[in-house]
């Protein structure tokens, strides 16, 4: 990781993955296997549990060699709330064990930027849990907790200086006409994203043959991190702001943003276009 996607140090990764795990673990113990998760298209709680579980797996297997792995496959041995419960609760507890010994400067493949750390990983599996335990709550009609707003907030980020490039590289660059400043109410942490200029195809030279011409490649906004870098730039047009935790559960699709109470100033529309992109997964 370098300075631009470097997680939060208030967070201790780890420690709070273990924690979301167990209250997952908790909640598929009384959940439906079968109840639809509206989060999730066509998904049951028992094809969430089985893809979080496997999640884990895999990302063990990755920490652990610092390399890419085969995605897993296993499944519990029963449909069981309980057997699925204590299913995931072994692959939960492996991946833990797993992330607790990593140092987290040590060198680790990624799926975002191919060469990092492991605390990486650390990061990611906290807040993959996290959200699937919204998908959880929505899916067993729960009131989802507040997430500590550290948490959101290191969430948030992990969005902005980490989705934003993966979807980008996948073909899915937001829509982001003008900058747009994305702050934290209760927390003061902001960024802001802004659009990056179009490339432009490179000139056919009129004495060769003409071929295809070469397309610009989906190239990520750039992220700004922190109020004061902010306040110099005055680069600014659209600005969004709420608590981290809306901003969170916002930015990954699991709050209406009808529901959100977000407040915009400038150009709702423009606001609405970037938060509608596929910013996520």
């Amino acid at each position: 990781m370098n300075a631009v996607t470097r997680p939060s140090t208030a967070v201790d990764f780890v420690e709070e993955y273990a924690a979301a795990a167990e209250r997952f673990a908790v909640a598929v113990a009384w959940a439906d296997p079968r109840a639809l998760v509206p989060s999730c298209a066509g998904w049951t709680v028992s094809d969430l549990v089985v893809h979080l579980g496997n999640v884990h797996a895999w990302a063990a297997t990755i920490v652990e060699t610092g390399l890419p792995a085969v995605e897993q496959n296993d499944h519990p041995r029963g449909s069981r709330s309980r057997t699925a419960s204590q299913w995931y609760a072994g692959k939960a507890e492996d991946l833990y064990e797993v992330l607790r010994h990593a140092d987290p400067e040590q060198p680790c493949w990624n799926f975002a930027f191919g060469t990092g750390v492991a605390g990486f990983w650390q990061r990611r599996q906290l807040h993959e849990t996290t959200v699937h335990g919204f998908d959880l709550d929505l899916a067993t009609d729960r009131e989802t907790a507040e997430t500590d707003p550290v948490v959101a907030a290191d969430g948030v980020d992990e969005v902005l200086t980490v989705f934003l490039h993966r979807m980008s590289q996948r073909g899915h660059v937001p829509e982001l006409e003008r900058p747009v400043l994305v702050s934290a109410s209760d927390t003061g942490d902001a960024w802001l994203v802004s659009p990056q200029p179009r490339r432009e195809p490179p000139p056919l030279v009129p004495e060769q043959p003409s071929g295809p011409v070469e397309a610009a490649s989906p190239r990520a906004p750039t992220v700004v991190r922190g109020r004061p870098a902010l306040e110099r730039s005055g680069a600014a047009v659209e600005a969004l702001s709420a608590p981290a935790d809306v901003l969170y559960r916002l930015l990954w699709k699991r709050l209406p943003l009808e529901e959100s109470g977000l407040v915009v100033e400038g150009d709702d529309a423009r606001v609405r276009a970037f938060l509608g992109s596929r910013l996520v997964p």
